[in-house]
């Protein structure tokens, strides 16, 4: 009989715990819509919808005439724009809701907007959702929050009078705060004014507080509401800024000291300018890396908004003595505006941030000189060039060069300049000979602390997946704790995490995109999970890895040697961002690359070059994980590596039923492989990755896709004889299984996946790791 396990021990130590004052409900709470939708749509099948119009009818209903120009005038300008290539771009056409006609209904994605009484559609098809809004409450199904003149956003809900098609509506009882809403929307997000970081969303003075997915029969889905509207307080109001602490992320006897830190801050960047003539700032301060991207929509450390002249910051332990600059940035946008230069405009404000990344700017920069990983005055120069850079290097040595612009220039000359930062060809040439010198002696100021690199333990754990993609159950959210905690009850004492970047032509060379939006592996999210994996005791390995479009990383072959320099000039740029990320926040170990057979085979001395730059950046132990076969037992540079890292993928059999015997001697004949590989090198080896999917025959070929039958006896068995086939082995330095999702509802019980969660091979885990 199948064992069940219902993960009683991690629920008595995680519960349904959230933030103070946060409602989040469990799963048996889940409401269902009393009116069964016909044949249940998908949100699959909307998304195509939408992909295959993309276009909008904006359906408006407002009764004050200034209000309806004011609609008019704001739609007609969105709808006369030229739709880019951008997925996230659309035609937008637009009606009042006294002319629309019911076969525009029936054939457009519809988005309504106005107050409930003014938009007869809106107060007709609310009905037919699980949700009211009246002049006291909202209701979310069978949940109320107070209606304090507020704004209720739904967002791809299928419409009553055509199931197939996508419905919005944004609406409320003031019809004023629901247009002033609708423009904001439209003036930070242009023709994406449609979209939501979740499917309903009520904001209390343009902020998120309450929000939420539907389940599958388009009801309230209790484990993913979130309420933040109790939770929020003002705990300063000054005449030039105030404080608004969410779910008590900062103490009451912490205040003061917040407030001498801004008043520090403006303080010096008011007596820089000469001026002090700012609007009144907000203050927000959030708890974590979840709570902020849910109310905010970004996931980032902090960030500042011009629209509503406010920041919102991280304040706990991962970010403490850690300022990045986002409130002097709204000081000065306020104060001077940015310059045409992005460099100097983000420059700036870091020049003022003593706390930059913890040890300031100077020393990191200092690092990256010593690591060769800075820029030329024309490279820094240039807008389109910086964009194609990391942000975390980017920043660094913006807060330099202003540095280096305010000595060489002069307080008077820089800000005279700061608006139109263009320089001559000659003037570029004069700056880079004392730029190189103003380098050259950051590393003699600001000396290297002396760090000791952790040990390599006998590693047993997991490739922790981002398998959510939503700010609630990726690696920044509460989900992905209870997932960690649950790998540590089994035994683990390693992670390791996996950010990615894609592309799709494997003989192009191309820059690589650095994740970024508030629902992927995003760096704070990285930093979340690693910081609270730490606090658990376990080893974290930096493991980014490069999605192919209808490939995989070792079929990228460049035809000729100056596009192979191209391609690993683009590479190191994207992979010395995670070395950085990884040194700053003292990450264990980095991976720096995973499976590229044919660029490691044929360019051997281009990694060698990229494996000595990353050392002198980054001070943990560094791997490479290896292709199973001939890429493993053929590289040539595992001795400028701390341990060889195999992603085996191996077969076990090529029969439908093979004896755990046969099994165990051709693991062997694997094993023979490998050691052959740690006889030459002397070097400890790690699975970086192996696995088996829960299918009918997942050793015949483990790495491959399979649409077979469901069967976790097999996946089982193979966990078993690998387990049993490492131990003891001298040259085996653990173990990391591809893979653990970051929730632990990742497809409920029954799936086919690679992962053992909820499944027999979960319990051989736990077996094995707690020995």
């Amino acid at each position: 009989m199948k064992k069940k396990y219902l993960l009683v021990a991690l629920f008595v130590v995680v519960g349904i715990v959230g933030f103070a004052g946060v409602q989040y409900l469990p799963t048996a709470e889940n409401e269902i819509i009393s009116e069964t939708l016909d044949s249940v749509v998908t949100r699959r099948e909307l998304r195509r919808s939408f992909f295959d119009k993309r276009e909008i009818l904006v359906v408006y209903g407002v009764k004050d005439t200034v209000l309806q120009q004011q609609y008019k005038d704001i739609l007609h300008d969105l709808s006369v724009l030229e739709v880019s290539k951008s997925w996230r771009s659309v035609k937008v056409n637009y009606q009042n809701v006294d002319e629309v006609s019911e076969e525009s209904l029936k054939n457009n994605i519809v988005y309504l907007v106005g107050a409930v009484d003014e938009n007869r559609l809106i107060k007709k098809y609310i009905a037919d959702t699980p949700f009211q809004v009246s002049k006291t409450s909202i209701g979310i199904g069978t949940k109320e929050v107070q209606n304090n003149n507020s704004v209720l956003g739904v967002s791809f809900y299928p419409s009553p009078v055509n199931s197939k098609i996508p419905l919005s509506f944004l609406t409320g009882t003031d019809a004023e705060q629901v247009f002033n809403f609708f423009a904001k929307k439209v003036l930070e997000e242009g023709q994406s004014f449609y979209r939501q970081n979740l499917e309903y969303e009520v904001y209390e003075d343009k902020e998120r507080m309450v929000m939420g997915d539907f389940n599958a029969n388009w009801g309230i889905e209790g484990s993913k509401y979130f309420n933040f509207s109790t939770g929020t307080k003002v705990v300063l109001d000054a005449d030039e800024y105030r404080f608004i602490n969410h779910q008590n992320a900062i103490l009451t006897s912490k205040v003061s000291e917040k407030q001498s830190e801004v008043n520090a801050s403006r303080v010096k960047v008011f007596d820089f300018v000469g001026k002090d003539n700012v609007p009144k700032i907000t203050y927000n301060f959030y708890t974590c890396t979840e709570e902020k991207g849910l109310i905010t929509g970004n996931t980032d450390h902090s960030t500042f908004d011009t629209v509503t002249n406010a920041v919102h910051t991280i304040v706990n332990k991962i970010y403490e003595n850690n300022n990045i600059g986002r409130d002097n940035a709204l000081l000065l946008h306020n104060l001077i505006g940015e310059s045409d230069k992005n460099i100097i405009t983000s420059g700036l404000p870091i020049y003022f941030t003593d706390t930059w990344q913890m040890k300031g700017y100077k020393y990191w920069s200092a690092r990256l000189v010593e690591s060769e990983n800075t820029f030329t005055v024309a490279e820094l120069l240039d807008n389109t060039f910086m964009e194609m850079e990391s942000s975390l290097i980017r920043d660094c040595m913006a807060g330099a060069f202003t540095d280096f612009l305010i000595k060489t220039w002069g307080k008077d000359t820089y800000l005279k300049r700061y608006k139109n930062a263009s320089l001559s060809e000659r003037e570029i040439k004069s700056l880079e000979v004392k730029w190189q010198n103003y380098l050259k002696v950051l590393p003699k100021e600001h000396p290297k602390k002396k760090t000791e690199s952790k040990k390599l333990p006998y590693l047993k754990g997991f490739n922790f997946a981002h398998e959510g993609y939503s700010i609630y159950n990726g690696y920044g959210s509460k989900k992905a704790t209870e997932s960690l905690l649950k790998q540590k009850n089994m035994g683990s004492n390693a992670m390791a995490i996996v950010p990615y970047t894609g592309i799709n032509d494997i003989n192009t060379p191309t820059p690589l995109h650095f994740s970024d939006n508030a629902g992927s592996e995003n760096d704070d999210a990285i930093v979340h999970a690693v910081a609270t994996a730490s606090d658990m005791g376990m080893y974290t390995l930096l493991k980014p890895q490069i999605y192919v479009g209808g490939s995989w990383p070792g079929g990228i072959d460049m035809p000729t040697d100056a596009q192979w320099h191209k391609f690993h000039d683009y590479y190191y740029r994207w992979i010395r961002h995670y070395a950085f990320l990884a040194e700053i926040h003292e990450m264990d170990a980095l991976c720096i690359g995973v499976e590229f057979t044919k660029a490691t085979l044929s360019q051997p001395d281009a990694w060698r070059a990229m494996i000595k730059k990353t050392r002198a950046l980054y001070s943990g132990q560094l791997t490479y994980a290896a292709n199973w076969g001939a890429e493993f037992e053929e590289i040539e540079f595992w001795n400028d590596l701390d341990f060889i890292g195999l992603n085996s993928y191996y077969p076990l059999s090529k029969k439908d039923n093979p004896t755990n015997e046969e099994m165990s001697l051709q693991f062997d004949t694997i094993k023979t492989k490998i050691k052959k590989v740690y006889d030459r090198f002397k070097k400890p080896i790690v699975f970086t990755e192996i696995g088996f999917r829960s299918v009918d025959t997942p050793w015949k070929n483990p790495h491959a896709e399979a649409d077979d039958t469901i069967n976790e006896e097999a996946q089982r068995r193979a966990y078993e004889i690998i387990f049993k086939g490492i131990q003891d082995e001298p040259w085996c330095r653990g173990i990391l299984w591809w893979k653990f999702p970051s929730f632990i509802e990742y497809r409920g019980e029954h799936n086919s996946a690679f992962t053992p969660n909820n499944k027999l091979a979960e319990e051989t885990v736990r077996e094995w790791f707690t020995k």
